[in-house]
């Protein structure tokens, strides 16, 4: 079965940090990268897809960086799928029903066009996966992380971030 690449979970990972940024202020993708012990140039990579995308804006300079380009509730799971990987298909149909020994090429019982039952289940599966992810937005990921991980966790986050990004700038 296809999988999504790591850099959509080092996307979502770090969009996540961005939501509670103070307003007018940025992250670098160095910042990021540092504080989740991640590759900073799988990182880029995939910023520079989700600015493309309309995800992200940056600002060049002192103040570099990155902030959402939009609400965190209107940023799904499936905007950065998108934008990272590309238009991803769950199943390549190689029209293997047209070479049947049975059957006389010229005159197939069904249109070339259309789909088999086998590509129909593939599409509703397809279909399913992307409507689940369209479902999931940056904001649910974020209050489900601080459910699961408490006030605590939250606060030393800031504190760090407080302490190692937006105190130098």
């Amino acid at each position: 079965m296809p999988t999504l690449g790591k850099n959509v979970e080092y996307a979502i990972h770090s969009l996540v940090y961005l939501i509670d940024n103070p307003e007018d202020s940025t992250i670098t993708v160095r910042d990021l990268a540092n504080f989740q012990n991640i590759s900073e140039t799988y990182l880029a990579k995939a910023f520079t897809k989700l600015k493309k995308a309309g995800i992200l804006k940056s600002n060049i300079g002192v103040k570099g960086g990155y902030k959402l380009a939009r609400s965190s509730t209107e940023i799904t799971f499936l905007d950065i799928v998108l934008a990272v990987e590309g238009e991803i298909s769950f199943f390549e149909c190689h029209k293997i029903r047209d070479n049947c020994v049975l059957l006389d090429k010229s005159e197939l019982p069904w249109k070339k066009d259309s789909y088999c039952a086998i590509h129909m289940v593939m599409i509703e599966t397809e279909n399913k996966i992307k409507d689940s992810l369209r479902e999931k937005n940056l904001q649910w990921v974020h209050d489900t992380i601080r459910k699961q991980y408490g006030q605590k966790m939250i606060d030393k986050t800031q504190d760090w971030f407080q302490s190692n990004v937006f105190s130098t700038k």
